[in-house]
């Protein structure tokens, strides 16, 4: 036990968790589900990982790093925040549907976590935070005149709860097995929908 040498791959322990997770949702998964995935034991598994929530903060951090960075990266390939964000919307269209397991791993552990006041809720409603900020700063507050119903800051952040909204309903039918077509067809809808939007064709970038 204590001195042996590892007979496990970390980052391909990681790998393993990570797909549990986002295939099961944290809820749904046990310290069980991961030794499995893993294939370690129960002693490896804490001395090596520490505590169910320990692998979750890590297997998020990870996710964040190598899929949300993707995406977001999608609000920064357009002089028009408009096209930009409709980007994004498609580009997360596909990905909820082209991914095994289907959908978000943020978005859905925001289901099971954001209302708790454990150490794993207070990091995914960080990771939310941060994504909204990340679509908030690439809507700029201009408004066209002939949408005079909002000013441009709440006008832009009308536009934000929206992209966010949109995000949560296409990870929800993508996680309760809608066709990816239904999907994609709502994320075209969604860009189509900012696209004819009154916010500004003025980046502030």
């Amino acid at each position: 036990m204590a001195g042996r040498p590892k007979s496990f791959d970390l980052n391909e322990a990681l790998n393993a968790f990570l797909q549990v997770f986002w295939t099961k949702g944290y809820n749904h998964t046990s310290v069980d589900d991961l030794q499995l995935a893993a294939g370690i034991k129960r002693g490896s598994f804490y001395a090596s990982f520490g505590s169910k929530d320990d692998v979750f903060a890590s297997v998020l951090n990870t996710y964040w790093d190598r899929a949300t960075e993707s995406i977001l990266r999608n609000l920064e390939c357009s002089k028009d925040p408009r096209e930009a964000v409709a980007r994004f919307l498609r580009y997360a269209g596909n990905f909820m549907t082209e991914n095994t397991p289907r959908g978000c791993l943020l978005l859905s552990s925001a289901a099971d976590l954001s209302c708790t006041a454990s150490r794993d809720g207070e990091l995914v409603r960080e990771k939310m935070n941060a994504l909204e900020a990340r679509i908030a700063a690439a809507i700029p507050e201009e408004t066209h005149p002939a949408n005079p119903k909002l000013a441009g800051r709440d006008q832009a952040s009308a536009l934000t709860s929206f992209v966010m909204t949109t995000l949560l309903g296409l990870n929800a039918m993508a996680r309760s097995g809608q066709s990816a077509d239904r999907i994609r067809q709502a994320a075209e809808y969604a860009a189509e929908s900012v696209l004819n939007s009154g916010v500004s064709q003025q980046s502030t970038v």
